[in-house]
């Protein structure tokens, strides 16, 4: 009813600018008046059926595997996200209507991020329309980038060396604290119609920059190049690369493994580049930073394979696009930090590395030195 009545004001309004009428006038002409109600009419939208009730009295009935296996991650991981960003999501009263849950809204961006449904199917299951669906994401992203960023840390000291241990285990090197590598998150269209977006392969891409423990846990992430951006040129352009010049951030003797696009520092060693002529020891470094490589590899597998949003967006706004990455690593740390099971979304067939970049930045001598010390002293288990 409160719709009808603003239709009618609006073409009312509408016809008074027209014809210049004082109110007054406008008020006892009976027949401008039943013209602005006739307009309204015509231009009043028709109900639309939908489903209703689905996440206040469906949703609830599943069992913890369906809900999983919906919303890819587990009912208790969503109950604390819930209790993390709810004051966030609370709406204002809009015009009297019914506003969104928080609940619900989580609900329905969770969805979006685990399908690759689009905004009108989403809210057709979630009895929305497909503007509410664009605005919840967008309310969503921004309440999980201000309240559980803090699930995206550079580890400290005293974890570095936890970390190295792990990974001295698994590999025989020491002084590995994580796996450095970049991944092409595939895009509908190129953001305001920029070829850089295109990559070598010939899709429309954004960067996903990320260092991986042995846990699989993102470390740093660092998203928004585009897709034809060298992969050391990410890395040179990252906070990362600045905190690390600065010798702020990694412990004695620590560093992080890369692949051969990224030049050697004293905190980033890349294997050896193979031109036919490495020594056996220099084939065994390779092989050993190619064994303890492949944690990134698998992380970008299970966060691809776990929201399936990150296989094609379609999003046309950067920052939207880069908001929507970084939210799918923070859940992704949620759910290894909860133990959750990670076998049943590994994704391995993923683009691969589209660019297959050599490196084209000058090595650190200091790099250079420290990689051949670590070629010399490596230790095999």
């Amino acid at each position: 009813m409160e719709d009808e009545v603003d239709n009618n004001m609006q073409c009312f309004m509408f016809i008074w600018h027209m014809t210049g009428l004082d109110n007054l006038a406008m008020a006892r002409h009976t027949q401008l008046n039943n013209l602005a109600i006739t307009i309204a009419s015509l231009l009043r939208r028709p109900h639309v059926p939908r489903i209703t009730c689905y996440a206040e009295t469906v949703i609830p009935t599943f069992a913890p595997v369906d809900f999983q296996s919906h919303f890819r991650i587990s009912a208790e991981t969503f109950e604390q996200v819930v209790d993390v960003v709810k004051n966030d999501l609370v709406p204002d009263i809009e015009r009297g209507k019914m506003p969104i849950a928080p609940d619900k809204k989580l609900l329905i961006f969770l969805c979006y991020l685990a399908n690759m449904e689009s905004h009108r199917e989403i809210g057709h299951y979630f009895g929305v329309c497909k503007a509410s669906v664009f605005n919840v994401i967008k309310t969503v992203v921004n309440a999980i980038l201000n309240n559980l960023c803090n699930l995206i840390k550079w580890p400290n000291l005293q974890e570095q060396d936890s970390i190295s241990r792990e990974f001295q285990l698994k590999s025989g090197m020491m002084g590995i604290i994580g796996a450095m590598d970049d991944s092409h998150i595939r895009l509908a269209s190129c953001p305001k119609g920029d070829s850089d977006y295109i990559n070598r392969k010939g899709f429309p891409s954004m960067q996903l920059q990320a260092v991986v423990d042995h846990n699989l846990m993102f470390r740093d992430v660092y998203a928004g190049c585009p897709g034809c951006t060298h992969d050391a040129r990410v890395f040179r352009n990252s906070s990362l690369s600045d905190r690390a010049e600065n010798g702020r951030i990694f412990g004695c003797n620590k560093f992080l493994i890369a692949d051969s696009a990224y030049p050697v520092k004293p905190y980033l060693i890349p294997p050896f580049k193979d031109n036919g002529h490495l020594s056996n020891l220099q084939k065994k470094f390779n092989k050993v930073i190619s064994s303890a490589r492949q944690v990134v590899e698998r992380a970008f597998g299970l966060l691809k394979g776990r929201f399936r949003r990150l296989r094609e967006i379609t999003s046309h706004e950067p920052s939207a696009i880069v908001g929507i990455i970084v939210c799918g690593c923070i859940l992704h740390n949620l759910t290894i930090i909860n133990h959750e099971d990670i076998e049943q979304f590994m994704d391995d067939n993923q683009d691969g590395h589209p660019n297959g970049f050599q490196n084209i930045f000058r090595n650190d001598n200091a790099g250079v030195k420290g990689k051949s010390y670590e070629n010399t002293g490596i230790s095999f288990l």
